[in-house]
């Protein structure tokens, strides 16, 4: 954002030279870059537009790092009002006091439309905005001091007053720069009885605008809605400055000051005749006191400040003191607590300040989680009996989601508008979309879903396995009873509910269960809770230290039946020779055409002694073993 090194000295007079102020923005502030002339470049966070995305902001910014006197937003702009209203001269009615929180309204007549100062023109110029004339001017060059927003109708076209509602069915605006644009029921809109005069928070209207002829005109100086403003922006794709500031979040309490100034400036520039502003607050801003607790501050800063510095950098910054409390200035929407606090006091005193200590921290000793060591286990069991782990979303459509599904709020898409309550749907899915392509699928998910309500959503930890193909049902039977056995498991049975549904007990709880997901399709589905399968794992722990000495790698590639199962030949391998090969992966497969009868495997066989250094001979002997095991057992051709 653009800013006047010029205006911001005005407001913020001091010694200092335009370089020096870059260098301390940096350090203390905000980024700011030096654009050459009169223009800094200064980026003011979103949190922060209400009360620095302004000239007069950046004033104050600047006294608190230069350490100057300070101006109070309270006496900014004074009192210019020549006369009390006059009687039915116009009203204001908020119909929309979510959408408008604020409206200020001013009657100023005998203005004289002319050519702006110099210096209001050249402000303008560095900021990026053109000079039109000196009411347009004084409402942008006002915007620009204080951050507010303004517009100014020519009120002798204006019907018995202003309006804040919403815009009617099939209502339309010509706006300032000539286009005509459609209007729905949601966007906000300043009207008379008759019509629209103006886009609430985004541009005025071409019925309404401050031309050479006009000599009453109505300040408008209003808060809207910040999430309405950049709903109706982005619906019209129409982006203005003041759609942009008012997106942000601007407190209702800078809308009065910004009345105030334009006033004064009507009045000095204009020659205008101002009277007292009308102000619909239906509901005012509350004070923000907060407690300062000293010895938390320093705690989160990590230095002990007295009271008496933390209250010197921070009256600096406009707070102020209620009862001993901290009164947060209005225009600090940022604050929210003593967090905050500590940030503004440390970035004043300067972060390279601080002295460099190492956190304090508490370690605790090493624990295993079980969860992870039970996930990891099966993983491993099930890839070596030629299941390939998948990973679906936490989310399905309607259809896919079950009586019990918990819907989202606010849902990306349709698509993902339930939280899963079963991993069912998603490997289902994965089986149908992956059996176009092979006769048999093998496919398991560990994964979480959700029961309960939207108030009190819990998490549950399962397993599921879907197969496809070559007795499915039966198969998975057999891939349960081994996994179970394998992970230390020996009281368990298997209990038909009924129909298809086969229960999975262990120690007579039932922790999940087998499902003929498609007869005809020969599509089965398991899924287990993990929970209560860890509370029932009885297995011991074994510590065994990593081998000290190389390890001999040896490959291994084979012709064997399509209908052998690479886990079988994974297991078989390693029983053969168990102490001398310490690892072995399926590194490369060739899938069988439909005529073809056989399959071919590369296995990557790793032999390691854990007591010695393996020679190259007794590698070699161990693995023609192995070779003349799998061709026996397996009808396999070595190649």
């Amino acid at each position: 954002m653009k800013f006047s090194f010029n205006l911001i000295k005005k407001l913020a007079p001091g010694k200092y030279a335009k370089a020096e102020l870059v260098e301390r923005m940096n350090l203390y502030s905000f980024e700011a870059t030096d654009l050459g002339g009169d223009v800094l470049d200064i980026v003011i966070p979103p949190n922060r537009y209400s009360d620095a995305a302004s000239h007069l902001g950046l004033a104050r910014e600047t006294a608190a790092i230069m350490n100057l006197k300070n101006v109070p937003y309270s006496d900014f702009g004074g009192r210019y009002f020549s006369d009390a209203r006059p009687k039915g001269a116009f009203a204001v009615k908020i119909k929309n006091n979510k959408l408008c929180r604020r409206y200020l309204a001013a009657l100023a007549t005998d203005v004289k439309i002319g050519p702006s100062p110099k210096w209001i023109r050249e402000t303008l110029e560095s900021c990026g905005l053109r000079s039109v004339n000196n009411v347009v001017d004084i409402m942008n060059y006002v915007m620009l001091e204080t951050g507010q927003p303004l517009h100014a109708f020519d009120a002798d076209k204006v019907s018995e007053g202003i309006i804040v509602r919403t815009a009617k069915a099939g209502e339309s605006i010509e706006t300032i720069d000539g286009n005509t644009l459609s209007l729905s029921p949601d966007i906000l809109v300043i009207a008379d009885i008759k019509s629209p005069l103006a886009i609430a928070g985004i541009k005025g209207g071409k019925f309404s605008e401050v031309t050479p002829r006009t000599k009453r005109i109505l300040v408008e100086s209003a808060n809207f809605d910040s999430a309405g403003i950049y709903r109706a922006s982005r619906k019209l794709g129409l982006v203005t400055d003041a759609s942009l500031r008012f997106s942000h979040n601007l407190s209702p309490e800078l809308a009065a000051m910004g009345m105030r100034r334009a006033l004064q400036l009507l009045k000095e520039l204009a020659g205008a005749k101002v009277y007292e502003p009308i102000d619909e607050y239906p509901k005012k801003q509350s004070k923000k006191i907060m407690k300062l607790d000293v010895r938390r501050l320093n705690n989160l800063i990590g230095r002990d400040f007295t009271e008496k510095e933390i209250w010197k950098i921070l009256t600096s910054l406009g707070f102020g003191r209620w009862n001993g409390a901290v009164e947060v200035p209005p225009l600090r929407a940022d604050i929210q607590g003593i967090e905050d606090l500590a940030e503004e006091v440390v970035r004043i005193f300067g972060y390279e300040k601080l002295p460099a200590e190492p956190p304090r921290i508490a370690l605790g000793a090493a624990v295993q989680d079980g969860v992870i060591i039970l996930k990891d286990k099966i993983r491993g069991i099930l890839s070596g009996l030629g299941y390939s782990e998948v990973y679906n979303y936490s989310f399905l459509d309607k259809k896919s989601a079950g009586l019990k599904a918990i819907s989202i709020a606010n849902p990306i898409s349709e698509q993902f508008s339930y939280l899963r309550d079963s991993l069912e749907p998603g490997l289902l899915k994965n089986i149908a979309d992956n059996r176009r392509f092979s006769e048999t699928v093998r496919i398991f998910e560990i994964g979480n879903v959700f029961f309960g309500s939207a108030g009190a959503v819990r998490e549950a930890l399962n397993l599921g396995l879907a197969a496809f193909g070559g007795g499915s049902y039966l198969e998975l039977k057999g891939i349960v009873d081994l996994l179970l056995k394998r992970l230390g498991i020996t009281d368990f049975d298997f209990y038909i509910e009924g129909g298809d549904f086969l229960s999975v007990k262990v120690s007579d709880k039932v922790i999940g269960g087998i499902r003929l997901a498609s007869q005809a399709r020969g599509v089965a589905v398991v899924e287990i809770s993990l929970p209560g399968l860890l509370k029932e794992i009885n297995e011991e722990q074994e510590y065994r230290p990593l081998s000290k000495f190389p390890s001999i790698i040896r490959d291994l590639s084979i012709f064997a039946p399509a209908e052998i199962r690479v886990g079988e030949i994974l297991g078989f391998i390693q029983r053969i020779s168990p102490k001398l090969v310490s690892d072995i992966d399926l590194i490369d497969f060739y899938e069988p055409s439909p005529e073809e009868k056989r399959k071919g495997l590369t296995f990557r066989i790793v032999f390691q002694a854990e007591d010695r250094t393996l020679t190259d001979a007794e590698a070699d002997k161990e693995l023609k073993i192995i070779i003349k095991a799998v061709a026996e057992k397996f009808d396999a051709e070595i190649r």
